[in-house]
């Protein structure tokens, strides 16, 4: 699936849900994203060990045959989901549910957080998928530590599909996700493991977050892994090339913290 297949409207609706998974399940239903994205919450898991969460939703927007399931894990708040962040080794990739070739390496910490969270989706999940008969398509996403527990448990995810299902490929969407592991597993995400699903990080100048640890994670060896695309921080816009961006004096400081919760248009934290 190309990167074009996402038009800015889903894409805000990603942000939308990866933005309602850091509420409980009952301070969804006042949130003015719940009814502006037309998302539907059906139930919401945490892993007791890293506390990293996610939602799953159904996607009620669409007025064609699409229908999706959207699985948006919550980004860090609370003090085990800054630990998980700081657990920043590179560390052999060897809990993806799959093996992986000599000499990948991941985030240690993001590693153990998403294996955890899988452990506490699958089953959930698995079974929703069964139950909506007419689900398909299958998008995982998330903001920060979210962005990478989407991308890891997409791993795990697929792993637990038979090939041969329509939902064996799902498309994962970021915001402001951190680099995550090296080259070696970057390249076995995109060319085997993840295979044909479409990968998408959005990400913006603005943000402090991506801005301060650019060089961490280029002197530890992290590299991206799918295609990474600008986007607005206060409006539904994605830039395709460097010329769409808006120029600004003040584009090249990036220093207010909240920059990090705003993608699309829309606010994605805690609260």
């Amino acid at each position: 699936m190309l990167v074009s297949s996402f038009d800015t409207a889903a894409i805000q609706r990603y942000a939308h849900a990866s933005s309602l998974s850091y509420l409980s399940m009952e301070k969804m239903q006042t949130s003015e994203y719940l009814s502006l994205s037309r998302l539907e919450p059906l139930l919401q898991v945490i892993d007791p060990e890293s506390e990293s969460g996610a939602t799953i939703f159904k996607d009620n927007s669409s007025n064609n045959n699409i229908k999706r399931l959207v699985v948006a894990c919550r980004g860090s708040c609370n003090p085990k989901n800054f630990g998980t962040n700081l657990k920043f080794k590179l560390t052999p990739a060897t809990k993806l549910s799959q093996p992986t070739p000599t000499g990948a390496m991941v985030h240690e910490g993001f590693q153990d957080a998403s294996l955890g969270l899988w452990k506490e989706l699958a089953q959930p999940l698995l079974s929703r998928i069964k139950e909506e008969k007419d689900v398909n398509e299958i998008i995982f996403t998330g903001h920060s530590l979210g962005a990478a527990n989407a991308l890891l448990t997409s791993v795990h995810y697929r792993t637990s599909m038979p090939s041969s299902s329509s939902l064996s490929s799902p498309s994962i969407v970021t915001f402001g996700g951190p680099k995550l592991c090296n080259s070696i597993l970057a390249r076995f995400l995109r060319n085997e493991a993840l295979e044909d699903c479409s990968i998408l990080h959005l990400v913006h100048d603005k943000d402090p977050v991506l801005a301060n640890n650019q060089k961490l994670w280029n002197d530890l060896g992290f590299v991206d892994v799918g295609i990474e695309l600008q986007c607005d921080p206060s409006s539904p816009a994605v830039h395709t090339t460097a010329e769409e961006k808006p120029k600004s004096f003040f584009s090249s400081f990036a220093w207010n913290i909240l920059d990090h919760c705003n993608y699309m248009g829309v606010y994605i934290g805690p609260r």
